[in-house]
């Protein structure tokens, strides 16, 4: 059995039509009777690039931020959600995840199971979130991040009980009158795309929200678990129905940002103060006066469209896709020479990283994390290092704190944070003063690693480098640089390693948490009311009240 059609009366009334793309097979709603493309494939271009489809938002970074944030949550609110403050960016409450990656995840495991019940029904919430498996491809693609909010939201229901609030028909109504009444999105620019979700043991339909080329947001209608006799079939898994119906949202803020700036990349429209004072610092326009007959705003114009339909994700060969960009430039009469090509883009793509990786890990040390060579810690001390090797290879002289000073004043100003201004500092001081150290002895560390690897290798085996890291701190990319020096000139750093670092301890987590087999602590069961979780009434909360129901000694615990 397969998914049925996603046919809803909100389409018909606002003259959408149904049709199957001929590039990726899936069935699509459009309002033009001749498009045969979902919007979101190799042939459909961004539209918005210098041409805002998003209009009234002149203003750029924190400021377009908070304004585009209100707006949904202002809109969702007068629908008859209740807003909800978002939660940490450590999953605190999992064991399965280190880092909040959806604002699903605020709900998971006990809200979505039915155990407990939510902070509101239905909830509107930005949540903070943070995923590093596209790491390698943030400041090169455009439009990639390591960290954004997740604007949503959420309805659980529970058709058994007679409670059923609304599911996918004023789902979509919602989404469609946000993106055309309260944003004033032309409706021809937008496609629904019918494309099921299936993830963390549970699957349903979904809608992809394309406007001008770009996913702005995924419809997610949640009412299947998996299971072996289940009579639905997803990508090799089989589901059944399960009791409760829930609409699990995401509307991407930075990319509606982005689509309101229409800037040539989305680091521009909300990192904009940062990307500036990083140029300057890193005297790019030294670089750019090397060919004043080249007009650069075209160059980046043009290589946004084209970020658009090509495939810049963690695995795609570098060189390749250098050669294929040269020539599509050359296509649109764009001529620029591969040292010109790689001498403006090189150096670009690390100062759109820096902001982004420090926004990450500004959050992750705010929320109380310690960078360490494991588990949570460990995502931290790749970023932190991520970030000083890009700014050293730009010749930036300004440290770590610095920069994060700069960030946090410009970019999360007023931000609540559980780690101390102070403190934040102080631990960056720290992981500097360490990576300086690590660098210091990471020459011993590859002469001892590498002595049975050949000068003229060209890859360092991958579990080496998951060992020099994991024992030493030494990060894969750091590892291949001082190879280099060391005498192995040839090897480099397999594209998308780094994000398979970052899946590795995420991997390892949900192991660890699958491993852990709960034995009861007491052999008196008691028949008590079950304790009501306040953290997910006020996430910020420090101290509560509890009454102790009973004392009971633990099993094989002797009483006197």
């Amino acid at each position: 059995m397969s998914m049925p059609p996603i046919d809803l009366a909100v389409f018909h009334e606002n003259g959408f039509v149904r049709k199957q793309c001929r590039i990726t097979d899936l069935w699509f709603w459009t309002t033009d009777q001749t498009r045969t493309t979902c919007g979101d494939t190799t042939e459909d271009e961004y539209t918005f690039i210098g041409a805002p489809l998003i209009q009234g938002y002149p203003m750029r970074g924190k400021a377009l931020k908070d304004a585009m944030r209100e707006t949904f949550l202002k809109f969702f609110e007068a629908q008859g959600h209740t807003r909800v403050a978002p939660y940490p960016v450590l999953a605190r409450w999992r064991d399965d995840i280190h880092l909040t990656i959806a604002s699903i995840a605020d709900f998971q495991p006990h809200v979505t199971s039915g155990e407990v019940e939510p902070p509101a029904n239905p909830l509107t919430i930005s949540q903070p979130c943070i995923r590093l498996t596209d790491v390698d491809a943030v400041g090169r693609s455009g439009r990639h991040l390591t960290t954004f909010e997740m604007m949503a939201h959420h309805v659980f229901n529970r058709p058994d009980e007679g409670r059923m609030f609304y599911w996918m028909e004023e789902c979509v109504r919602f989404c469609h009158d946000l993106l055309t009444d309260a944003l004033g999105i032309n409706p021809d620019e937008i496609t629904y795309v019918e494309n099921p979700w299936c993830g963390g043991g549970n699957a349903g339909a979904a809608v992809e929200v394309i406007v001008g080329g770009l996913e702005l947001a995924t419809l997610v209608f949640m009412n299947m678990e998996e299971h072996p006799e289940g009579d639905v079939e997803l990508k090799g898994d089989r589901y059944r129905e399960m009791p409760l119906q829930i609409i699990d949202t995401g509307y991407g803020l930075e990319r509606f940002c982005w689509a309101a700036a229409g800037t040539p990349t989305i680091y521009e429209s909300i990192y904009p103060e940062s990307t500036t004072w990083l140029k300057e610092l890193s005297n790019f326009s030294s670089i750019s006066s090397q060919w004043p007959t080249l007009d650069l705003d075209a160059l980046l114009g043009e290589m946004s469209r084209l970020n658009g339909i090509m495939n810049i994700e963690p695995g795609v060969d570098a060189e390749e896709l250098r050669l294929t960009f040269l020539r599509r430039l050359s296509e649109r009469g764009i001529d620029v020479t591969a040292e010109q090509f790689s001498a403006i883009t090189e150096p670009l793509a690390k100062i759109y990283a820096i902001p982004d990786h420090l926004h990450a890990l500004c959050n992750m040390l705010g929320d109380g994390l310690v960078p360490s060579n494991a588990k949570a810690g460990y995502l931290a001390r790749m970023l932190a290092r991520r970030t000083l090797r890009l700014r050293d290879e730009l010749n930036i002289t300004v440290s770590l704190a610095e920069l994060a000073t700069h960030h946090i004043e410009v970019n999360l100003g007023g931000a609540a944070m559980k780690q101390t201004h102070d403190g934040l500092l102080g631990i960056l001081e720290l992981e500097e003063a360490r990576y300086g150290e690590m660098l210091r002895k990471g020459g011993n560390v590859i002469n001892t690693q590498l002595k049975s690897l050949p000068k003229d290798a060209v890859r360092i085996p991958d579990e080496i480098l998951f060992n020099m890291n994991d024992s030493h701190g030494l990060a894969p990319d750091m590892a291949v640089s001082l190879a280099r020096h060391a005498g192995w000139s040839s090897v480099s750093v397999r594209t998308g390693f780094a994000a398979e670092m970052a899946e590795r301890h995420a991997t390892l987590a949900k192991q660890a948490a699958q491993a852990v087999e709960v034995q009861p602590l007491v052999a008196e069961q008691l028949s008590v009311p079950a304790t009501q979780a306040l953290y997910y009434d006020d996430v910020q909360q420090q101290e509560f009240d509890a009454s102790i129901l009973a004392c009971l000694p633990l099993i094989g615990e002797d009483v006197p």
